[in-house]
């Protein structure tokens, strides 16, 4: 039987893989690429996706590139799961048994659901909104149903929830943390988020535990601090675990995620990993579109050698929810007593900033959404107190508007 040898083979449709082919072409790099992917529409900008429940999408609406882009740039396109990896016959097999051959790999495979086990319900009842054909399930039976449970207060779940409320639903939201985004942001942050929430009727339920979920007819009801609630659907955005399943296969070492070095390389030679299934040193997995989109262009860049080092350089996250926009950069890695922090509000403005050596290392954000790549680029470029009072000085907005989001 004739096997097909690549010499790259991408496998996963992500962020991380289309920088990796740019940045391969703009090095002058030509070499014919095969990109396996297995969900039902090219590569797309997941972000969107449970951010635009309200108005819906169509299957082409939010991809990266169109499929000229692939054919001009020399990618082959095979629409299909990976089952496993043979690292030492370099060989890629299919659920048909059918398999390709390679002479360097990127798995860029990022992530899925972590959808909880709880008595009463199974898994398959539950809905999440990691991918498009999630997020579409949840959008045909939202079509009449009235009434959701929503578990999970993290920004997946957030996020959720208002796109929910803004198409007419009832929301209950239950999550283990405090308050909403409790890892993201200190409670003067989101005090205002919750009220909104309030007001829009959703129904907190926090530093709570789902763990029974009782059929009742064709409704659902569960009991949370003494309450009986009834619903109509569950969705868990309880997090996510990296897709490891191939690079335990290949034998690569992995922990969470697939260990990489500084050059994205893993303990094979000839694969790499890149975005949302890439573990760094000391543990940390980044979870960002930007950090995947910077990692994909370091694994084309490191491919054949190693030629720039991942520093991991202070990507944000940002929202837009409940009439709220929020940014956060680092605020996890942050021990307060070790930092000059500078705390401004001006109206429904608030920002903290957190200096160490004069040196911007870290910021959170309310209500500044329209220079939002401002605080990104203080924080990528360090800027001195001094630089950040003078450059990007507090100021209440002429009127509130958000920017756009990825």
């Amino acid at each position: 039987m004739n096997i097909h040898k690549y010499p790259i083979i991408i496998v996963g449709g992500s962020i991380a893989s289309i920088s990796f082919i740019r940045t391969l072409r703009e090095e002058g790099n030509a070499e014919k690429i095969l990109l396996i992917y297995g969900e039902d529409r090219l590569p797309y900008k997941r972000t969107k996706i449970n951010k635009n429940m309200v108005r819906g999408f169509n299957k082409d609406e939010f991809i990266i590139a169109d499929k000229a882009w692939y054919t001009n740039n020399n990618v082959e396109l095979l629409n299909v799961w990976a089952k496993s990896v043979d690292a030492e016959q370099k060989r890629i097999y299919f659920n048909n048994d059918e398999s390709v051959e390679y002479g360097k790999l990127l798995l860029a495979t990022g992530v899925t659901s972590v959808v909880p086990r709880l008595s009463g319900i199974e898994p398959e009842e539950m809905h999440s909104v990691q991918n498009a054909s999630d997020v579409e399930r949840l959008l045909e039976a939202a079509k009449d149903k009235k009434r959701f449970l929503i578990i999970g207060g993290g920004v997946e779940g957030v996020e959720t929830a208002d796109q929910l409320v803004r198409k007419g639903k009832e929301v209950i939201l239950a999550s283990r943390l405090k308050y909403p985004l409790q890892k993201l942001f200190p409670y003067e942050f989101i005090q205002p988020l919750e009220e909104s929430m309030l007001k829009r009727g959703v129904e907190l339920y926090s530093g709570v535990s789902v763990a029974t979920i009782e059929r009742v007819g064709d409704k659902y009801k569960t009991h949370l601090k003494g309450q009986e609630l009834v619903f109509d659907e569950v969705v868990a955005s309880t997090g996510t675990m990296p897709n490891i399943q191939l690079a335990i296969s290949a034998g690569i070492k992995t922990e969470r995620g697939i260990m990489v070095d500084e050059w994205m390389h893993t303990s094979d030679p000839d694969i790499i990993a890149a975005g949302d299934v890439a573990q760094h040193k000391n543990g940390v997995i980044t979870g960002l579109w930007h950090a995947a989109e910077h990692q994909g262009k370091l694994a084309a860049i490191n491919i054949y050698s190693k030629k720039e080092a991942h520093t991991q350089p202070p990507y944000r996250l940002k929202t837009e929810v409940f009439n709220q926009f929020l940014f956060s950069a680092e605020y996890e890695k942050i021990v307060t007593s070790e930092y000059d922090v500078l705390k401004e509000d001006e109206k429904a403005v608030k920002r903290w900033m957190y200096f160490k050596d004069d040196k911007l290392k870290a910021a959170l954000m309310l209500n500044d959404g329209l220079r939002a790549k401002q605080y990104q680029q203080a924080l990528m470029e360090e800027w001195s107190k001094s630089k950040v009072k003078k450059e990007l000085p507090l100021q209440a907005p002429l009127s509130f508007n958000f920017s756009p989001s990825l």
